[in-house]
């Protein structure tokens, strides 16, 4: 994507906006196509941030990282709206599922023209579209004029726009210097959580003083915007929201706080370790780490280290990316990725079992993770393909998968969890797992998927051995019965020996299935 490249100058304000930031020329004369879009204060209706782009026929709005304008907002979907050129007017197509409103009224693709407002959502975001060169000298005096009025003393820190290419992290980024292709607006506020909740940025000795190099990679899923420290102190957070507020993306409730991270609610529990939702300098992420009783277990605390190791190495858009490991105290904690979706276990139990044809193709999705997982020499095996641990995000209809630190139960002296007995293959009794073991866990998963029932139910005596039973699945392929015994066969040997054999099987099936 190219943008114009555009560079603002405002007067420097007495005892608040150092002159550094401020000394690029102004540059005057805007070309005919450029269109501005600004996302205005939920209650004065102003404009608190700009983004400008020059000869663009699509502009698209959302939360996820790939969008033109990045928007972080609880109702805002991952691809929310387009903007898109019709000769030589503009019409907003809606993407997202909690729609796109204009004048009030919920859109599907309508024109739109300079002065329009849109609504992300019900209760979401708003922008304004400003067409042509006039349109980025007033927002930005209506910009300048509020922020005299409103901005209290102290550094004014450039924050970038989200317009520039996602994968150059801003390069080369000099001191004072903004970036090429961004354009920049100052927000100010705080963390409206109480107190002993909240994270004093002064106490963080790895976190940067100069204020440029708190600018981050637009790959690493931060948001611009939502720095503690650069909210709109005055958004009172009237509409409120789920986790965060829909006006200024705020958390709005905290659970408790480890190291610099904001703990806001929990994803899962078991005996030994709980993973969170967690939140720091406007970014969400699950964090993991070990219930109190297990904090001084030193095999536990090596499997969760060992998970952080795992996924140091880990590059896949369908794999949860480290982003840090650390103690705080002795409580240990792994930060990864936050995956949206929800995991297949309680998708299964609120709509029901799937189809045969969509579990085969989930099957065909998991083989693509499994196979970049098994070509890493040594292999890394998952350990633990379970359905709480594949996450399936209906917006972008694809799975995830979680959860690398299966922590041996064996060896601490406890039993397998009833719900994970029918997933284990035979030889993760003895602690050891390979590639094939994950291709054994697919048959159950499959089983689970088109039926909702504990693979469990599954299993019985076969030659004198507990082995699962395909032919006992109802409404399964004939076909596929000698797919999934050759995939549980309790000697690892006789197994299918790699995903890509598995995939040649699976497509000899006769059912429609998108792959």
């Amino acid at each position: 994507m190219r943008t114009f490249p555009l560079t603002l100058t405002l007067p420097p304000l007495p005892e608040f906006c150092p002159p550094r930031h401020f000394d690029q020329p102004v540059i005057t004369h805007l070309p005919i196509s450029v269109i501005t879009l600004s996302l205005l204060h939920p209650i004065k209706q102003i404009p608190v941030q700009l983004w400008t782009f020059e000869n663009e026929s699509v502009i698209r709005i959302g939360r996820s990282t790939d969008n033109h304008v990045i928007l972080y907002s609880a109702v805002v979907s991952r691809h929310h709206v387009e903007l898109r050129r019709v000769g030589a007017n503009w019409e907003a197509v809606n993407l997202g599922t909690n729609g796109t409103y204009l004048d009030g009224k919920r859109i599907t693709q309508v024109p739109v023209s300079d002065g329009s407002i849109i609504r992300l959502a019900r209760s979401g975001p708003n922008i304004k579209i400003r067409l042509g060169p006039e349109a980025l000298k007033e927002d930005t005096a209506a910009m300048r004029a509020n922020r005299t009025e409103t901005q209290p003393r102290g550094e004014n820190i450039l924050i970038p726009t989200e317009v520039t290419d996602r994968k150059t992290g801003f390069p080369g980024l000099e001191r004072g210097v903004p970036h090429e292709g961004a354009s920049y607006s100052s927000i100010s506020g705080i963390i409206p959580v109480p107190a002993h909740l909240q994270i004093d940025p002064e106490a963080d000795s790895d976190e940067p003083a100069d204020p440029i190099s708190m600018i981050p990679s637009m790959d690493s899923g931060e948001r611009p915007s939502s720095f503690p420290g650069f909210f709109d102190q005055d958004c009172p957070h009237l509409r409120g929201g789920d986790l965060f507020c829909v006006d200024c993306g705020q958390p709005l409730k905290v659970l408790d706080t480890l190291g610099k991270y904001q703990l806001l609610t929990v994803l899962g529990q078991s005996d030994l370790s709980i993973t969170y939702q967690a939140w720091r300098a406007g970014r969400t992420v699950a964090l993991k780490t070990l219930n109190e009783e297990w904090l001084k277990d030193p095999q536990v605390l090596a499997s969760l280290e060992h998970e952080a190791e795992t996924l140091r190495h880990l590059h896949h858009a369908h794999l949860p990316h480290l982003i840090e490991f650390f103690s705080e105290g002795k409580k240990p904690a792994l930060v990864m990725q936050m995956m949206p979706g929800q995991n297949l276990r309680d998708y299964i139990a609120a709509h029901g079992p799937v189809t045969v044809e969509r579990a085969i193709a989930w099957i065909f999705e998991l083989c693509q993770i499994l196979g970049y997982l098994h070509d890493f020499t040594p292999p890394v095996a998952h350990r633990d393909l379970r359905p709480q641990n594949i996450i399936y995000n209906p917006e972008q209809d694809t799975l995830a998968l979680v959860d690398f630190g299966v922590i041996k139960r064996v060896i601490l002296g406890r039993p397998m969890l009833p719900g994970s007995r029918g997933y284990f293959a035979p030889e993760q009794m003895q602690l050891h797992a390979s590639p094939g073991t994950d291709l054994f866990a697919l048959a159950p998963l499959l089983a689970f998927l088109i039926t909702g029932h504990n693979p469990v139910v599954f299993y019985g005596d076969q030659e004198g051995q507990l082995r699962f039973r395909a032919s006992l699945i109802p409404k399964l392929p004939k076909e596929m019965v000698p797919i999934l015994h050759r995939l549980t066969e309790p000697t690892l040997e006789n197994r299918y020996g790699s995903v890509e054999a598995l995939e040649a099987d699976l497509k000899t099936v006769p059912i429609k299935v998108r792959y």
